[in-house]
């Protein structure tokens, strides 16, 4: 075998390596991934993360979040008259309904009270 073709062979094997040394490197697992929350703290203030009574955590016990939707979303956000097998309302966040397709969050809180399903596009969220 030739010293062209060995380094061939070497420079091949090499490359291979270092592309599988990347796709693994960048690929992971999706149990790295956290699930996450996303909470709209009502109007009026900041939280404390430590105050075990802080109004934007789940209860400890499980129960229900009431949702607050506002007068001024009350076309963009009902019900949609379905209930969910686990016997919670089902709401429709109408994206079409929303000016821009963006939604306020201004003294919207959605709780864990009803199901809600997004339809009529993407729904973005407007800035305060």
């Amino acid at each position: 075998m030739s010293s062209e073709t060995r380094m061939k062979k070497f420079l091949l094997a090499l490359c291979i390596v270092g592309i599988g040394s990347t796709l693994t490197a960048c690929g992971g697992s999706s149990s790295n991934v956290s699930p996450g929350n996303v909470v709209v703290p009502p109007d009026g203030g900041g939280t404390d993360p430590t105050d075990p009574t802080d109004p934007t955590e789940p209860p400890p016990t499980g129960g229900d979040i009431a949702s607050i939707i506002p007068a001024s979303l009350s076309n963009a956000i009902y019900d949609s008259g379905e209930t969910a097998p686990n016997g919670k309302a089902v709401f429709v966040i109408d994206v079409t309904a929303l000016p821009g397709g963006k939604l306020d969050p201004a003294g919207l809180l959605l709780g864990n009270d009803y199901i809600f399903r997004i339809q009529g596009g993407a729904l973005r969220i407007a800035q305060n």
